[in-house]
C-alpha cells in the first residue's frame, strides 16, 4: 500500500505526507523544505495510518492511530477526538457535507461519530468481512459504502451503518480494495479491485467494468476531481492513472 498524503485544499504550496507507522511531515513551500510533525499519543500507528484533511475548515487535519486525533494548526499539536479503539485504525473518513460526521474502521468493525468526537464514537452494525475502504457519499453523510474481504465484496448503508445492502451483484472474485462516490446526481460508485475498476449507479442493476486501458494491476486508492471530471487511480507498482468519469465517456 502507498502511504497517505495530500495537498492542502486552500494552498497548493502546503503538502502533507506520511511514512510507515504514522510519522507525518509537512511542507509549506512546495516541497523545498520539510517539517516533521509531532506524533500524537504514545506508540505508533499502522504501517499505513489514516491521514485526512478536513473538507471545510482551513489548516485542520486528522490522523488515526488507536485513537483519532485532530489538529487545527497544520499538525503543530493534536487533540484526541475519540476513545481508544484498542488497536490501530485502518481507515478514517470525514463526510464532505458535514465535518462532524466521521467513520473509522479496524478489522471488521466500523465506528461513527455525529458530533466530531465530542462524545464516544458508536460502533455500527458490522457489514461483514475486514474493511479495506470506506466511502462517504458527498452529499449524504448517512450514505456510506465499504469494500470488504467478505465474499460479498461491497456493502452500502443508507442509514449510517444501521443496516447494509449487499452490493456483490456481478462482481468477479477479486479483492475489493478502494471505493469512492461520484457527486453526479446518480449515486455513482467506483470500486478499485486487485484487477481493474468497476462502476455502478442508480441507472444500472450490475457493475460496469471501467478499466479504460488500465493495465491489470491492483488499484489501491481512488480519487475524483469534480472540477476536471477526472478519476484518478493509484496502482500498486504501475503508478498513477487517470480517466474521464463515466458520465463523460457514456455521453460521447
Amino acid at each position: 500500500d502507498g502511504m497517505e498524503g495530500f495537498v492542502d485544499k486552500d494552498d497548493s504550496n502546503v503538502m502533507y505526507g506520511m511514512i510507515q507507522f504514522g510519522a507525518m511531515y509537512r511542507t509549506d513551500n512546495g516541497g523545498n523544505t520539510l517539517i516533521g510533525l509531532p506524533e500524537p499519543g504514545s506508540g505508533s500507528g499502522d504501517w499505513v495510518s489514516p491521514f485526512e484533511q478536513d473538507p471545510t475548515v482551513t489548516n485542520t487535519i486528522y490522523c488515526g492511530y488507536n485513537i483519532v486525533y485532530k489538529s487545527t494548526n497544520k499538525g503543530g499539536n493534536w487533540t484526541a477526538i475519540s476513545q481508544s479503539f484498542g488497536s490501530n485504525l485502518r481507515n478514517l473518513k470525514i463526510a464532505a457535507s458535514n465535518n462532524q460526521v466521521l467513520y473509522a474502521s479496524r478489522g471488521n468493525a466500523l465506528y461513527k461519530t455525529e458530533d466530531g468526537g465530542a462524545t464516544n464514537w458508536v460502533q455500527t452494525t458490522i457489514p461483514g468481512g475486514g474493511i479495506n475502504s470506506i466511502a462517504i457519499h458527498p452529499t449524504n453523510p448517512n450514505k456510506v459504502a465499504v469494500a470488504t474481504t467478505s465474499s460479498s465484496k461491497v456493502f452500502v448503508s443508507d442509514d449510517g451503518g444501521a443496516t447494509w445492502q449487499d452490493y456483490l451483484f456481478n462482481l468477479p472474485n477479486f479483492s475489493a480494495l478502494a471505493l469512492i462516490w461520484d457527486d453526479n446526481g446518480n449515486d455513482g460508485l467506483y470500486l478499485g479491485m486487485n484487477y481493474g475498476i468497476y462502476y455502478i449507479d442508480n441507472t444500472f442493476t450490475e457493475w460496469q467494468p471501467y478499466s479504460n486501458n488500465l493495465p491489470n494491476v491492483q488499484i489501491a486508492e481512488l480519487d475524483i476531481n469534480n472540477t476536471t471530471n477526472m478519476l484518478y487511480a493509484a496502482s500498486y507498482g504501475r503508478g498513477l492513472w487517470v480517466s474521464p468519469l463515466v458520465d463523460d465517456v457514456l455521453s460521447v
